[in-house]
């Protein structure tokens, strides 16, 4: 690992740091723009219907069963990234995510090609998934173990930067066309242009990544002969307490990022019955906000304690949850963007330090897997939530705080997971992994 402090990182490793934001941030851009425009125009697209809020849930369900295939993207890719390197699968990985979103932007709609419309939606959202799975732990890991051991916080929260610079990109495009334009236009084809419009993000971070150099933890590996033959028998059979502690912490996020996101649009428009473009500034805003602040919170964690920030943000995004609904029912545009505002800020403290956390509580030689796991199996949860949440609304007869009530309950037990992680010890036996013996409190 390199052992330098921050100013005198090489450019080798600030260009392994580049290559991971960007990837990160295409993931995210292409996450928020399809749930996004999800939210809004695909239940006329590809879900015709004569009732609005089923066409709605039926579109978000398209977001839901895109990560089913995440977490065999996890498996897939965090074998052979704990087996051969980080660097040489963030490429593969970033291709099968960024060519379905291109195509997606050329899929015709339901009432040209009927049923098979929907069909190809999904296909591109499966492939998309497997792309995913591999896509977060080996970006967060590129920086994490290139990076001093001290300032992992800081470097950590750098990759995870990707979700409120991709998000605002696409949620800036699609405000933009909205609100130029409006919504019938937008509807009817001006969706297209940004999915079109993310050959060009793609092309970037792929020439940037071919580039990059393997991490300094795993060129230890190698040096010290400690590339394990099954990592995902490892992680099950000897690290399976961190496995499923990190399972149940990462929910939390999971969900309230999506909360944060497209429920929140969905909500505004088909239960308060107000413009789209409400929704998406109510949610735009919150993630401008979120870039500095997830770096001084990466940069304090370094000093008072990465877990301790992680569990904190988790009990204050449980906190959120009901007043953050109260102010959207209010229907005055400013209060209900503060309401965003407070959920989304508290959300991006344990966001921030996620992935430093998580590559903690893993040693080197499993930590692709593990990490990967972790993520991507909650991502099912996180997918599952847009969907999940219009139907509690549809039987609650869009009662929010019904869905508050819940939501927080959820995010509280997510928090008591997180508190009871523990740090990989940072040395472990070459053979014969034992999870339990090799953690100590974070």
């Amino acid at each position: 690992m390199d052992s330098g402090k921050s100013k005198g990182l090489s450019k080798t490793v600030k260009r392994t740091v580049l290559a991971s934001f960007l990837g990160s941030t295409f993931e995210w851009y292409d996450f928020v723009l399809y749930t996004t425009v999800a939210a809004l125009v695909f239940d006329q697209v590809f879900f015709p219907t004569e009732n609005a809020a089923v066409g709605t849930l039926s579109a978000l369900v398209t977001v839901a069963i895109g990560y089913i295939t995440r977490p065999l993207g996890a498996l897939i890719f965090g074998h052979f990234g704990d087996k051969v390197g980080r660097k040489s699968l963030l490429v593969i990985t970033m291709l099968i995510m960024g060519l379905p979103t291109l195509i997606i932007g050329l899929l015709p709609g339901y009432d040209t090609i009927g049923i098979a419309a929907p069909i190809l939606l999904l296909i591109c959202r499966l492939l998309q998934g497997i792309g995913l799975g591999g896509e977060y732990a080996g970006a967060a890991l590129a920086t994490i173990e290139s990076v001093p051991e001290e300032e992992r916080g800081f470097y950590g929260s750098i990759p995870q930067l990707g979700n409120p610079v991709g998000g605002s990109l696409g949620t800036l495009f699609v405000l933009f066309f909205t609100t130029i334009w409006g919504d019938e236009a937008f509807a009817a084809w001006m969706w297209r242009i940004p999915f079109l419009l993310s050959a060009l993000l793609l092309g970037y971070a792929l020439v940037v990544r071919l580039h990059m150099a393997e991490t300094g933890d795993f060129a230890e590996l190698v040096k010290e002969d400690k590339i394990v033959k099954s990592p995902i028998k490892e992680v099950v059979v000897h690290h399976w307490k961190p496995l499923l502690l990190g399972l149940g912490a990462r929910c939390s996020d999971a969900i309230s990022g999506n909360v944060a996101g497209t429920v929140v649009i969905a909500y505004v428009a088909t239960y308060l019955h107000m413009q789209n473009f409400i929704g998406l500034l109510a949610t735009f805003i919150p993630t401008l906000i979120a870039i500095p602040l997830m770096l001084v919170v990466g940069k304090v964690s370094d000093h008072v304690g990465r877990k301790k920030m992680f569990v904190v943000g988790m009990i204050l995004v449980a906190a959120s949850m009901i007043p953050m609904f109260a102010m959207l029912n209010t229907k005055i545009v400013f209060v209900m963007v503060l309401g965003v505002i407070l959920m989304r800020t508290c959300n991006m403290i344990p966001f921030a330090v996620q992935s430093a956390v998580l590559s903690d509580i893993f040693p080197p030689e499993v930590r692709y897997t593990g990490v990967s796991l972790v993520y991507q199996v909650t991502a099912i949860v996180g997918g599952l939530t847009p969907s999940a949440c219009v139907a509690v609304l549809i039987a609650a007869h869009g009662n929010a705080y019904i869905l508050g009530i819940v939501l927080t309950v959820t995010c509280a037990l997510s928090a008591l997971c997180g508190a009871a992680l523990k740090k990989a010890a940072p040395t472990v036996p070459e053979v014969g992994l034992d999870g339990e013996a090799s953690l100590e409190t974070a």
